[in-house]
């Protein structure tokens, strides 16, 4: 698919709005500029570049670009969420990924409370492989630093909904493609809360202020991502396998999330 396709494609889909091949204009030329040492017709770069997947992919993996992010972080100020997000969660996948203890320690953990579906080395390192995983967070991430779009199902919607609860009783009143959104949300909700903000969850649940555990997320975020993998929506989209193998590798990915935030989100120049 083409970049004008793509971008056109993905403008109605906030789920998966973004991605490399279709750069703003701004991200693409912080990415240039950060990048490029030895040139400054930045925008004749752009134009020939532009949509190339591979040669972007390489320079937002350099080494060079995220020494220079995390040592000056304020730079990121001229790009998208959505690309310090790319930025940091490819890194996190790229690190995970030749990391022995924490593939095997993720591997026993999750043998131990899933039985129907074992996991073995070469599992994980096909879900850290994934760049459409990947690119779903960040999207998912870039959506939820909006305030605005923290409780609501869609960007435009007026009803914020607090509780997980709410959500499950709006879906018995939902039309087929509002159930999807709602399924994912689901899902991107309990993620997010996980990843991002674990030590919230458990105090709650230790000071009694809260019914609701870990576990209790975990268990919703993957029934919900896994219904919304069976819609037929996603298959539309070109989600269905996406949301499968965040399911599947749910608790996987909120241990990612949890590596981001504590070492590149909380105690550098890039303040969350």
């Amino acid at each position: 698919m083409n970049y004008e396709k793509r971008k056109q494609r993905n403008q109605y889909n906030e789920l998966n709005a973004h991605e490399l091949e279709c750069l703003e204009d701004r991200d693409l030329l912080f990415l240039i500029e950060n990048y490029v040492t030895k040139r400054q017709d930045y925008g004749h770069i752009a134009d020939l570049i532009r949509g190339d997947a591979d040669i972007i992919s390489k320079m937002v993996d350099s080494d060079h670009l995220f020494k220079k992010v995390m040592n000056e972080g304020s730079v990121i100020l001229h790009s998208s969420p959505y690309f310090l997000f790319t930025l940091l969660l490819r890194r996190v996948f790229k690190l995970k990924k030749t990391d022995k203890d924490f593939i095997d320690n993720v591997v026993a953990e999750l043998n131990d409370t899933e039985q129907k579906y074992p996991w073995n080395r070469d599992k994980v390192i096909r879900l850290l492989n994934s760049t459409n995983v990947s690119n779903y967070l960040a999207n998912m991430l870039a959506m939820f630093v909006q305030s605005s779009r923290f409780y609501k199902i869609e960007k435009d919607g007026r009803k914020q909904y607090r509780y997980i609860i709410d959500l499950i009783e709006e879906i018995q009143r939902s039309d087929n493609t509002r159930r999807f959104y709602s399924y994912c949300y689901i899902g991107n909700y309990t993620l997010f809360f996980i990843g991002m903000f674990p030590e919230f969850i458990k105090h709650r649940f230790r000071s009694n202020k809260s019914l609701i555990d870990i576990r209790y997320y975990v268990d919703f975020g993957k029934t919900y991502f896994g219904l919304a993998s069976e819609h037929e929506m996603a298959r539309q989209y070109g989600m269905d396998n996406t949301l499968y193998s965040l399911s599947e590798g749910f608790e996987i990915i909120t241990k990612l999330l949890q590596f981001m935030h504590k070492e590149y989100l909380t105690f550098n120049n890039l303040k969350w």
